[in-house]
């Protein structure tokens, strides 16, 4: 046990020295942290003192605070930027419903209420932003014959009917063309019948003509024939026959 009571002590010892050969070397070269910031540094070093610490947090804490107060900022402007945006939405989805449907209360015909609604209108810019206004409605968009143009849904139906009228009368053309064709051939068939008939129109009156000039060729020769035949009876009186 004595001599390992003397280890433990030359041990103790020697951790001793140790020990306090480190605490006098930390002494002598212990960290500037609690030193004052030098208004110099030599080159190619960087010292680090709480105070530098202290002063970076609190330039960081400031920076932050800026900008999350410029955060806010942007996203408030954000907000409404989106808020906007929401309302614009709704007021172009409003103009799209009108363009293909019809404004529900303004009527192309305002007598007539059954009338369909105008789809569109001219746009109003805004004099602040220098965008359409969507609040408001500018004048109706008019066609050729200077009425104001329905949604596109009526229109398309106007066009199918339309169409459905263009057929017919085409459809109706085909047919009066048709019967134009069937008239102009009894036109000309009539034509030819009326040349025929008047070919022989001139015939038949060039023969009556001439039985016209023969029966008066005929009633002189009659009368003559009478006229002798008197003059003969006379003359046989005349000769004592009684009744020739």
């Amino acid at each position: 046990m004595t001599a390992i009571g003397k280890l433990l002590v030359v041990l103790s010892l020697v951790a001793g020295l140790g020990v306090l050969a480190w605490s006098a070397n930390v002494y002598t070269l212990r960290p500037g942290w609690f030193a004052k910031e030098s208004p110099s540094v030599d080159k190619g070093h960087s010292p680090l003192t709480f105070e530098q610490l202290k002063a970076e947090i609190d330039t960081l804490h400031r920076s932050a605070a800026a900008v999350s107060e410029a955060w806010g900022r942007e996203f408030a402007t954000l907000e409404q930027r989106e808020k906007y945006r929401d309302q614009r939405r709704a007021g172009y989805a409003e103009r799209l419903l009108w363009a293909h449907k019809g404004h529900p209360t303004d009527r192309v015909n305002p007598k007539n209420p059954k009338s369909p609604g105008i789809g569109f209108y001219e746009p109003v810019i805004d004099s602040t932003t220098q965008l359409h206004d969507l609040t408001k409605r500018g004048r109706p968009v008019v066609d050729t014959n200077n009425n104001p143009l329905a949604g596109l849904d009526v229109q398309e139906a106007s066009i199918a009917n339309d169409v459905a009228e263009i057929e017919r009368l085409s459809r109706e053309i085909k047919a009066q063309r048709e019967a134009f064709d069937k008239i102009s051939e009894q036109v000309l068939a009539t034509e030819q019948r009326a040349f025929k008939m008047t070919v022989i129109r001139d015939s038949i009156q060039a023969e009556l003509f001439f039985l016209e000039t023969f029966e008066v060729g005929v009633l002189e020769t009659r009368e003559t024939v009478f006229r002798r035949h008197d003059q003969l009876k006379k003359r046989l009186q005349q000769l004592g026959l009684v009744n020739p």
